[in-house]
């Protein structure tokens, strides 16, 4: 038997080597608890901070030469340049939520392995909202960056830090969803807008807490509306934590809805109206700050021409998948 085959068999019978077997077999188990972790035996976070150990030969990306392309991203690219077209005043955002079955209220739960895009979701609903520890934990890691990013042997694209404080009110004004924002400090009025969905896209993450749901939309601007002779149908608290780094914004908000009236006003009816009880929810979105640079991608794509639109997709979802 040669040394190397001898080497090969005594490292085969070390209790180390036989505990990664084992736990690498937990790979191929489908999670049974959609809400619990499963920890890979084979990658640990953050894998930018591990140094790679020296490969002891070059290997070739494959036969071609070429990487091919993750197929979650492919999905992601085709779903992003289907529906952005060239709108104007567009919204891009991906969020982390659950994704729960309508039928049994609970997360959803689907015989897959790794993260899947769902391609009929009827029965499906997203919930943005997180616990207070979840959102308390991605504001310590967040924090965490930005001192990173300013130590003075960084290279990179620093992280930005930003707190707001805000307050939404909804009009209903001819039939059309009016939000005003304002400054909560200073009453400032910041946007009014009016806001339609054109598409969502739900991935299904089973070997983490969260599951991502990548939303477009277009805010159209407005006039300001006469607010003293519309009553707001609905009012937001939204106290938020942005995170900017090149054209992408984390943000971390604490959003409280007052107790409010539902349903319109019926002027026969008896007794006190219909209330929704006061909400508090804890988010985290990640919005294209400036969607203008991914649209002009696009349009080169359109174009038959060199560009980054794939590359933006990559690392769009790399931010969502990082967090």
């Amino acid at each position: 038997m040669s040394e190397y085959n001898q080497r090969k068999r005594q490292r085969a019978t070390t209790p180390e080597f036989q505990r990664r077997v084992s736990a690498a077999s937990l790979s191929a188990i489908v999670n049974p608890d959609p809400d619990t972790f499963i920890p890979s035996p084979t990658f640990h976070a953050p894998a930018m901070e591990l140094a790679r150990p020296q490969s002891p030969m070059r290997l070739e990306t494959n036969l071609f030469g070429a990487r091919p392309a993750e197929d979650i991203v492919r999905v992601v690219a085709d779903f992003m340049y289907t529906h952005m077209k060239d709108r104007k005043n567009i919204e891009i955002e991906g969020k982390l939520g659950r994704l729960v079955d309508r039928r049994t209220g609970q997360r959803l739960s689907l015989p897959v392995v790794s993260e899947a895009a769902l391609a009929d979701d009827k029965n499906t609903r997203f919930e943005s909202n997180m616990t207070q520890q979840q959102h308390a934990k991605f504001n310590q890691l967040l924090n965490q960056r930005v001192d990173e990013t300013r130590r003075a042997e960084f290279r990179g694209a620093r992280v930005e830090y930003r707190h707001t404080r805000e307050i939404d009110h909804f009009y209903r004004i001819n039939g059309t969803r009016v939000r005003v924002t304002r400054n909560k400090e200073t009453g400032e009025v910041l946007q009014v807008i009016t806001k339609s969905k054109i598409a969502d896209l739900n991935i299904y993450s089973p070997r983490t807490k969260l599951d991502i749901r990548i939303t477009i939309n277009e805010e159209r601007p407005l006039e300001m509306p006469d607010t003293e002779a519309n009553k707001p149908i609905l009012e937001r608290h939204k106290d938020r934590l942005s995170y900017r780094q090149d054209i992408w914004s984390v943000d971390l908000t604490q959003v409280v809805s007052p107790e409010h009236e539902v349903g319109p006003a019926n002027p026969y009816a008896t007794g006190p109206p219909k209330t929704a009880p006061a909400v508090t929810t804890h988010e985290l979105e990640l919005e294209v700050a400036q969607p203008e640079v991914w649209l002009a991608e696009r349009a080169k794509v359109a174009a038959n021409q060199p560009n980054n639109f794939h590359e933006m997709t990559h690392i769009f979802l790399g931010n969502l998948k990082a967090l």
